[in-house]
């Protein structure tokens, strides 16, 4: 199944997606950085925050398309990226991609993502 996404916020610095979903999904696109607002030939993005709320014993991992050891890999309710030691994941371009083990019955995430490089605004 696909996931739902809503842009909740795309603007100058950041964009901020809702998600929903269930289990046993692989490479599903959670953030697509070519239709952001001023996305130019390689828009670079950060992974800055994570609400998260995963049903089932099963984790849910987050992470860029060209850089799979760059990730966040997130399990029950939760924030991910306000913490001292949780900075942002960086540096890959590309699209944000998610994973969804099959123990996980359904998913709610709130997805914020710095712009870092790539933009013409």
């Amino acid at each position: 199944m696909t996931i739902l996404t809503t842009t909740l916020v795309d603007d100058t610095s950041k964009v901020i997606i809702n998600s929903s979903g269930v289990g046993s999904e692989t490479g599903q696109v959670l953030v697509d950085t070519s239709s952001l607002l001023g996305a130019s030939g390689e828009p670079k993005v950060s992974i800055a925050n994570l609400h998260y709320e995963i049903i089932g014993t099963g984790n849910v991992t987050i992470y860029f398309e060209n850089d799979n050891e760059k990730k966040a890999v997130i399990s029950g309710f939760g924030n991910f990226g306000l913490k001292p030691s949780e900075n942002r994941i960086k540096d890959p371009i590309g699209n944000i991609l998610l994973d969804s083990d099959e123990n996980v019955s359904n998913y709610n995430i709130v997805i914020e993502s710095q712009k870092e490089s790539g933009f013409t605004n």
